[in-house]
This record gives structure tokens, C-alpha cells and sequence, in this order.
């Protein structure tokens, strides 16, 4: 059963999108508890409006932080895809950039960070530009994304949005055929975000975090108009119609069109508990479950391999290579193995240290994927 101020965050929450009408406080509201979990699930900016007044005082000077980094975002964001356009290269706005839009207020979505998809990748030329605009940038170019930054502004520009399996690969190949043309840039389409957000939300969920940001984007992708039977389909042929299907029903669950139910009920405690980010622990326990076959020994041993053994599809991603030259795989291993020796022992052994999880973590972590649906 969910606590007092759970039950009153929900209601903060469906109050914010005109479900309901504002709360007032319960008796004997633990305010310290509540806000924890306000601010640990990135949706202070959310509910700020609909708080009691003590609240809204308490969280004030921190709400106007966050609000003064939104309008930061904002300006950077549009300096940055208009330096990108006039270079010739071609970009997406990615995540929040975009989802904001669907809030009543932009600014009631809080974002980490500007995610930007961009094509042609070349990191020099980006790096060029990015300093132009006075972001630090870093040495050398990642795998996925590089990070840029300016003060309080973090940028995550990107080459590609996965690093997952074929059949999601498959669609990120198609993801530029589907753009539309928006004033004198491009976004995804609204099918592609959809995806692009259930994929990305998977990924996290199955390394044990959750989060009541992601559940009410969710609930906002899910009332779009757009083609609902593909983006089933799409998601069926990646095999993640399951986990599609209940983050959309625990989407409606949480914004109070449909009963809260047993699962419903463990998995936003799980994410009023651990946030938007997760933890240490959520994160090995994920790993550990996803790879188990079974036992807690097995999930810890196989994690452990794993960590250095990368699947096929990660190592792609790591070493592009690999996609002409498959048989390149063990001497890819094998740098990543010199990798760790030479450097990256002490953090590889944190990342192993699973000396303090137990059989009962491993139970909840099982209970919690199958109650995603994963």
C-alpha cells in the first residue's frame, strides 16, 4: 500500500495535468519525505504550482534554480540547432527537448540535459562549432554520444540513439526517412518518439530504475494522435510489446484513468523509493536479474563476465568495425581486457562488488521486471 506521501504526490501530479483538483496536505504528511521524493523523481517544476503554500516556501529558491536553468536550456538549445543548421548538418532535438512540448507549460518538464541526434557526425566539426559557442568539449569522441558543457548546461550530442539489439537497430536505421520538417528545422516523428522513449525507458527499467518523470511521459506520448497499431507492431517485432503494454497501463493507473492495481502499486513504490536515476544497488541487481537464469550465484557470476564480455550488439557499438569485420570480435574483447589492466581496475571492481546484495534484493528485482513486463 502505497504511503501518505506517495498518495499525495499522485494527486500533486494528476492535479498538474487537470485530472484533479489540487490536494491539500494529509495530516501528518512527512513534508522532509515528500520532498525527498519530489526532487529524486525530477518533477519538482511539475507539481510546484499545486503544493501547499509551506511547501511551495520551503522549495522555492530550488524551483526558481531549476526554472532559471530551463530558460538557459532553452536559449542554448536553439543557438546550438541553428549553428548545426548552417553548417549543413542535420538534427533532432531528442527526449525532453521535445516531450516539453506536450506539458501545459514547457518549463513544467525538468531535463538534465539537452539531447541532440545529429547527421553527418563528424566530431571535429561538431567540437568546432561547440566551442564557437563557448561549451568545453572534451578530448576524444565517444561511441554513442560526446558531452559538452557550459555552467549549469550539459549537452549530449549524438550519433546514435541505441546500442541495443539488431531488431532495434533496424529501426534507428529508418529514423531520418520518418523526419518531419518543423519551421526551419527537423523533429522525429511522433510514432519515433514514442519508440525512441519506451527503448530508452526499457533499457533503464531493466537496470532498476524507474522514475515518475518517465511513467507521466508516458501517459503524455500515449495520448498523441499517431499511427498506434505500427508503433505496436514495431514494438512486437523488437520484443518489447510486453513491457509496452504495462508501462502504458501503469501510465493510466498513475494519472487516475484506470484502477490502481497490485503491480501498479509495487512499481511506483519502487520508483517513489529510488527515483528517477535509481541506485548503486538497483543498478548491479538489474544487471544480476537480466542475466540470472535462475539464481542469484549464476546472475553474479554471468554479470561479472559480462561487464568485460560485452554482448555482440554493445561491442558493435563500442568498435564500429565489428559491423564489416565480425570476426574481429575476440581482438576487440581483448582491448577491452588491456583496457581494465591498465587502467580501470579499481572502478571495474566497484562495479563488482556485489558483496552486500541478498536473496531477498534478488526476489524484489524479480517481482519488479515481471511487473514491467520484461
Amino acid at each position: 500500500m502505497l504511503t501518505t506521501e506517495q498518495t499525495y504526490i499522485i494527486m500533486l501530479l494528476r492535479a498538474a495535468f487537470g485530472q484533479t483538483a489540487a490536494p491539500t496536505a494529509p495530516e501528518h504528511l512527512d513534508e522532509a519525505a515528500a520532498e525527498r521524493m519530489i526532487r529524486n523523481n525530477g518533477i519538482l517544476l511539475t507539481v510546484y504550482a499545486s503544493l501547499t503554500s509551506a511547501l511551495r516556501d520551503k522549495l522555492r529558491i530550488d524551483c526558481l534554480s531549476m526554472a532559471s536553468q530551463q530558460v538557459q536550456q532553452g536559449y542554448e538549445g536553439k543557438q546550438i540547432m541553428t549553428a548545426l543548421r548552417a553548417a549543413g548538418l542535420d538534427c533532432i532535438g531528442l527526449k525532453g527537448w521535445e516531450t516539453r512540448k506536450l506539458y501545459p507549460q514547457e518549463t513544467m518538464r525538468q531535463m538534465a540535459d539537452l539531447d541532440i541526434l545529429v547527421r553527418p557526425y563528424h566530431f571535429k566539426q561538431i567540437a568546432d562549432i561547440m566551442r564557437g559557442l563557448k561549451f568545453t568539449v572534451g578530448d576524444e569522441s565517444s561511441w554513442k554520444h560526446d558531452n559538452f558543457a557550459k555552467g549549469c548546461i550539459t549537452v549530449e550530442m549524438h550519433k546514435r540513439l541505441t546500442d541495443d539489439s539488431d531488431q532495434v537497430r533496424e529501426w534507428e536505421r529508418h529514423v531520418w526517412d520518418r523526419v518531419i520538417r518543423d519551421g526551419d528545422g527537423l523533429r522525429m516523428s511522433m510514432e519515433d518518439q514514442m519508440i525512441f522513449h519506451i527503448v530508452h525507458m526499457q533499457k533503464d527499467f531493466m537496470n532498476g530504475s524507474l522514475g515518475l518523470r518517465r511513467i507521466v511521459d508516458t501517459w503524455l506520448l500515449q495520448r498523441q494522435e499517431f499511427d498506434h497499431d505500427w508503433v505496436r507492431q514495431e514494438m512486437e517485432r523488437m520484443g518489447l510489446a510486453s513491457f509496452y503494454e504495462h508501462m502504458l497501463r501503469l501510465s493510466r493507473q498513475c494519472m487516475g484513468e484506470t484502477e490502481l492495481d497490485e503491480d501498479g502499486e509495487f512499481l511506483l513504490d519502487h520508483a517513489f523509493r529510488y527515483g528517477i536515476y535509481g541506485s548503486q544497488k538497483t543498478y548491479q541487481m538489474g544487471r544480476i536479474v537480466r542475466m540470472s537464469g535462475g539464481s542469484l550465484m549464476s546472475g553474479k557470476i554471468r554479470s561479472a563476465a559480462a561487464a568485460v564480455f560485452l554482448p555482440r550488439p554493445r561491442m558493435k557499438a563500442h568498435f564500429p568495425t565489428l559491423e564489416r569485420y565480425p570476426v574481429l570480435l575476440p581482438y576487440f574483447w581483448g582491448k577491452r581486457i588491456a583496457r581494465f589492466l591498465k587502467g580501470d581496475v579499481r572502478q571495474l571492481r566497484q562495479r563488482l562488488d556485489y558483496s552486500d546484495l541478498t536473496e531477498e534484493d534478488y526476489r524484489e528485482m524479480q517481482r519488479f521486471s515481471r511487473a514491467g513486463g520484461c
